[in-house]
């Protein structure tokens, strides 16, 4: 459930790392400098899993460590980054989990500059017809997961990501309308957990139906 860590359990297992061509790399390296041009996120998103439920939400991201997900009701989940772990609450149970920021495979997208060869590697880089597809796994070798970002390619602008865990399910969260180095309220990095009421539990179909989104 959760838009960066995907599912908390059993994870990908780390690939050997691929040998990237002379051009694999001046793509990463174009990635990565578009990358440390962010400093601040916002956008609308939807998530789709591997199963075929769809929940949406907002997004609101400023570098360094700060990060707000807030899903749309029915499905009452709010997730905050305090740059040192990830706040997660369910409103289904009422509940508040704290988890270290290691086990989201995006972790690297919030930190001061983003590297995309430290503590993560880029195991292959795929073309699409406007569109670059980066294959990102943790140097750490631990339960992170696998990472797959999708950019546009002109204008360079990052479009998408998939989480993959070890039983091959997906998560995939779709950017709408992203804006960048947008000012954000600071409030919105304040965790205050919502009142409690009805509804809320697992993605379930939402007004934007798979075929409305661009092709995985």
């Amino acid at each position: 459930m959760v838009i960066l860590a995907a599912s908390i359990g059993e994870l990908a297992p780390i690939r050997a790392l691929a040998a990237l061509s002379n051009d694999d790399r001046r793509i990463v390296r174009q990635v990565e400098s578009y990358l440390n041009t962010i400093r601040t996120l916002t956008a609308r998103f939807v998530q789709v899993e591997s199963n075929g439920w769809i929940a949406e939400g907002t997004l609101h991201l400023q570098r360094p460590g700060k990060l707000r997900i807030e899903y749309a009701p029915p499905h009452r989940f709010l997730i905050i980054s305090t740059g040192r772990m990830l706040i997660v609450y369910s409103g289904k149970t009422d509940q508040v989990t704290h988890l270290p920021m290691s086990v989201s495979p995006a972790a690297f997208l919030l930190g001061n500059r983003v590297d995309l060869s430290r503590k993560v590697s880029v195991t292959k880089v795929s073309r699409r017809a406007n569109a670059y597809v980066l294959t990102v796994v943790p140097r750490s070798g631990g339960s992170a997961g696998t990472l797959q970002l999708t950019f546009s390619r002109r204008p360079l602008m990052i479009k998408e990501w998939t989480v993959l865990d070890a039983k091959r399910k997906s998560t995939r969260i779709v950017l709408l309308d992203p804006r960048v180095d947008a000012p954000i309220d600071p409030v919105k990095f304040l965790f205050q957990k919502p009142p409690v009421r009805g509804g809320g539990g697992a993605p379930k179909r939402g007004k934007i139906k798979r075929m409305d989104l661009p092709p995985s």
